[in-house]
C-alpha cells in the first residue's frame, strides 16, 4: 500500500513488513528553495536533510541507522493516526 499526503509526505507499508516513510515540506521564495525532509527506509536507514539559505545557511544532511524498535514505534504512530484512511485523489 502506498500513500501520499500534504506537503509530499509519503508512507508505504506492505504485507511483507517493509515500511517506508518520507516527509518533505518546502517552498521556493526569497531565499531560494528551502526544505526539510525525513526519510526512513525498510532497512532502518534514517535520512535527514534541511536546506535553508536564511542568513547564508547551508544544506545539512545526516544519516543514521535505527533499530527495529524505532521502526515499530513509527508504524504504531502511523497506524494510530488513521492517516492511511485519507484520500489524496483531489490534490
Amino acid at each position: 500500500m502506498f500513500f501520499r499526503f500534504s506537503n509530499k509526505k509519503e508512507i508505504m507499508t506492505e504485507t511483507n513488513d517493509d515500511f517506508y516513510l518520507r516527509y518533505y515540506v518546502g517552498h521556493k521564495g526569497k531565499f531560494g528553495h528551502e526544505f526539510l525532509e525525513f526519510e526512513l527506509r525498510p532497512d532502518g536507514k534514517l535520512r535527514y536533510a534541511n536546506n535553508s539559505n536564511y542568513k547564508k545557511d547551508t544544506l545539512i544532511r545526516k544519516e543514521v541507522y535505527v533499530n527495529r524498535a524505532v521502526i515499530q514505534e513509527l508504524k504504531r504512530m502511523v497506524n494510530e493516526s488513521d492517516i492511511m484512511k485519507e484520500d489524496d485523489a483531489v490534490w
